[in-house]
């Protein structure tokens, strides 16, 4: 007798869209890295545009589905498709969703029609204020007992949307591979001579889309008071979003930098796919966010060797070693003015072998998973 082939595990990913934001990119680098012989990970997205990714997840042989989004005056129409669209797909065992509280209305479709395996996975911490606050907690009360299983990119995530009771959810790390970004000193050089910076230039990096919750509005506040101090000195922005709201946030974050005379200063890098790259050029990573989940740009972060300030809004289980400083938002800004001011020409360790120990490198983590949808638990 032949070997039996196994049959491959069809998963069928559920997340607003591929763009290279955090939990985008997390989501890549376990595509990447899993065995897409025993596994096939498709994508349902809720947007109708052309994703960042979208081009090379098919090139990896995966599918990429549209559907309209989860938005109050068209919930009806979402749930007719989704519905129609099970129906159409009944090769998918394994739900994987990445919409967070939004899970609630596939989760209550798919467990009627039987999907066996329903993962929710939660990546943030929203900190809306009314209406949409309010829409965010209905959601969320009714997901219980319509998943499986929870996973969460940290324990503060998972007890927003799952509860205090972590017996059955799961912490799964945003995993990254470590070696593509390791602390690259020639890299970094180059890439100034690029970009216009000269050596002694300190560069203040933020990575991140325009939105309330990163908080570049005070950012462009610290960054002010650092040029002050420090003439010879740049911000820069990368990051960026397709949606009108944050369009508009970074039209409001680049009137302020005109007003305040930095236009010169500030470099406006977009939607980047050379991050690890750009890591090498910065002195410092800035992130005053007044909300997050686990950013998976900080672990990238620590791995390039480069200290970050982080506020203290983001959960400490991201600090990884010993690069991450953390600050209160109540702080005086001038606190955060000297530790940014501190960090010109430190040296650079290498945090490999830390991130590694601490069980964030993507090959380990993308055999768990590859494990759990191979065995539906």
């Amino acid at each position: 007798m032949g070997d039996i082939k196994m049959r491959k595990v069809k998963v069928l990913v559920l997340i607003t869209a591929m763009d290279r934001g955090g939990a985008e990119t997390m989501v890549m680098n376990y595509l990447r890295n899993i065995d897409r012989e025993k596994v096939q990970m498709d994508f349902l997205v809720i947007r109708k545009y052309k994703s960042d990714y979208e081009d090379e997840i098919k090139q990896m042989g995966s599918n990429v589905y549209h559907l309209n989004p989860i938005f109050l005056k068209n919930i009806g129409r979402f749930k007719r498709e989704f519905r129609k669209f099970l129906t159409e797909h009944r090769e998918y065992t394994i739900i994987h969703s990445h919409l967070e509280e939004r899970s609630y209305f596939p989760m209550k479709i798919a467990k009627k029609m039987g999907v066996p395996v329903r993962i929710v996975h939660a990546h943030s911490i929203p900190n809306d204020k009314g209406p949409k606050q309010w829409a965010r907690l209905y959601m969320r009360n009714r997901l219980k007992g319509l998943y499986t299983h929870g996973f969460a990119c940290s324990e503060k995530t998972a007890k927003w949307l799952f509860g205090n009771n972590m017996k059955n959810i799961t912490i799964m790390n945003n995993a990254i591979d470590t070696e593509k970004f390791k602390a690259n000193e020639k890299t970094g050089k180059k890439l100034r001579q690029q970009l216009k910076i000269d050596e002694k230039t300190l560069v203040v990096g933020h990575i991140g889309r325009f939105v309330k919750q990163k908080n570049q509005q005070f950012l462009i506040d610290i960054f002010r008071n650092v040029n002050n101090q420090r003439p010879n000195s740049k911000l820069l922005l990368i990051g960026g979003g397709k949606p009108k709201a944050e369009q508009k946030y970074k039209n409001e974050i680049m009137k302020k930098i005109k007003e305040q005379g930095l236009e010169n200063k500030v470099k406006f890098l977009g939607v980047r796919d050379n991050i690890e790259e750009l890591l090498q050029v910065m002195d410092v990573l800035v992130m005053p966010s007044t909300s997050e989940g686990f950013p998976v740009t900080l672990v990238e972060a620590q791995a390039a060797g480069l200290h970050c300030i982080v506020s203290d809004q983001v959960t400490r289980e991201v600090a990884i070693t010993k690069l991450i400083e953390f600050i209160s938002l109540d702080e005086d800004i001038n606190t955060w003015i000297d530790c940014i001011l501190k960090y010109k020409n430190s040296t650079r360790e290498n945090m490999l072998q830390e991130i590694q120990r601490g069980k964030y490198d993507i090959v380990e983590n993308a055999r768990w998973l590859e494990e759990f949808y191979t065995n539906g638990k």
